[in-house]
């Protein structure tokens, strides 16, 4: 396996930058588009631990405002994250020529190729890991940030410490994320694409009812399977292997599916 960098030119004015992982023993020429979640980069732990040893070629990226690329990212800007995987899809297939079979994420990466799929329904299997269902709950401020709702009615914004150093959190973007309806992925066209949703039962971010509703929504098999793995957290520390055993044997599962139509 080696790790070639990527620079993908958004048409904008900033530079998406990403990272091909080439492996000796890939079930297939094509490659797995993989990406991060929330204040994350194409380097955080679980994103690179599933890039390293799925079998299967990989292309993870940071998406705009994080890690290496530019342009700027918000707590809501899902809609902005989507149009950066088009561009990735389309890199890979104009710029290096090769063909798509999957894409994953992680968290708000994983809303992102469920929303991708729900509007373009051109990649054949997709990989749900801990999605979050329900972005309009009126109670998702005060529990995750309890300490800034007076920053935030007072100065219309507040900086989320940890992670992406100098995360602003604005009223604006709060608003916009309690906007995204992911309801739409029942827009995800059976005939064209297959979806995986792997989740955790401990998972203390995305809550697990949220997987449940993706499965009515998008299934039943073969169109959706899901996937709850035991005692795991919102970023499977210890369940790892688990969580990368179910996504290999599903997207060799669907590869048969895929090179068959």
């Amino acid at each position: 396996m080696n790790e070639t960098p990527l620079k993908i030119d958004t048409g904008k004015d900033f530079v998406l930058h990403g990272s091909l992982y080439l492996k000796s023993n890939a079930s297939s020429d094509a490659v797995i588009i993989l990406c991060h979640g929330l204040r994350g980069t194409r380097y955080s732990d679980l994103v690179r631990y599933i890039a390293e040893n799925l079998k299967y070629h990989v292309i993870t990226f940071d998406f705009q405002g994080n890690g290496e690329s530019g342009g700027s990212t918000a707590i809501g800007n899902l809609n902005n994250e989507v149009e950066n995987l088009r561009c990735v899809i389309s890199y890979v297939r104009s710029t290096l020529k090769r063909e798509i079979l999957g894409i994953c994420g992680h968290s708000k990466g994983a809303a992102v190729v469920l929303l991708y799929a729900s509007i373009y329904n051109d990649v054949p299997l997709v990989i749900n890991i801990s999605a979050r269902y329900d972005y309009a709950n009126p109670d998702y401020v005060e529990k995750v940030f309890p300490d800034k709702l007076e920053k935030l009615e007072k100065d219309g914004f507040f900086v989320w410490e940890g992670g992406l150093s100098g995360y602003i959190v604005r009223k604006e973007d709060l608003i916009e994320r309690s906007k995204i309806d992911m309801s739409r992925v029942k827009n995800i066209i059976k005939e064209k694409a297959r979806v995986l949703t792997v989740h955790g039962s401990k998972d203390e971010v995305c809550p697990l009812d949220g997987a449940y509703t993706y499965n009515n929504l998008i299934g039943p098999e073969p169109h959706h399977k899901l996937i709850i793995i035991k005692d795991a957290n919102h970023l499977f520390k210890e369940q790892e292997d688990e969580l990368l055993k179910a996504v290999e044997s599903w997207l060799f599962e669907n590869q048969s599916w895929y090179l068959g139509k």
